[in-house]
């Protein structure tokens, strides 16, 4: 299982705009300035920012202050929100998923299995916010390639 380029760079966008808002809550960030400390083309950062509005995730603001800011807080975004937004419900096999159910599904031996750990990942994956995020980069850790 591999996360897809819009989920792995949608995270870094989340958390670059809450690292640069976070002591202005209300201000935003410009998308020319997203796209710079990110590396991103400002056209795919666009591709990325649509589903982030649809789900609510963030807001543009308009004029010449405007950009882009949360419309959550950071505590309310999880690394599973960002991963099932771009890749869709984790569900490491079709054979667990209620659309595609495999005819074996109740007679097979590993099924429980599959769920086991799709659960344990959807689990992890929701206890990992973006405060969670921006409080590891104040220590200083892994995260500082991102800012």
């Amino acid at each position: 299982m591999k996360l897809s380029t819009k989920t792995r760079y949608g995270l870094r966008i989340l958390l670059q705009i809450a690292y640069d808002t976070e002591n202005n809550p209300k201000a935003s960030v410009k998308g020319k300035s997203i796209s710079e400390k990110q590396d991103v083309s400002e056209a795919y950062l666009e591709q990325i920012m649509i589903p982030f509005k649809t789900a609510g995730f963030i807001k543009t603001v308009r004029g010449c202050n405007g950009g882009y800011a949360l419309n959550k807080t950071p505590e309310q975004i999880s690394v599973l929100d960002v991963i099932e937004l771009f890749e869709g419900k984790i569900n490491l096999v079709k054979c667990n998923d209620e659309s595609e159910k495999c005819d074996k599904v109740e007679v097979c031996p590993v099924t429980r299995t599959w769920t086991r750990i799709s659960d344990a990942l959807r689990k992890e994956a929701s206890s990992i916010t973006l405060a969670y995020l921006l409080e590891e980069m104040k220590k200083g850790t892994q995260l500082d390639y991102v800012i």
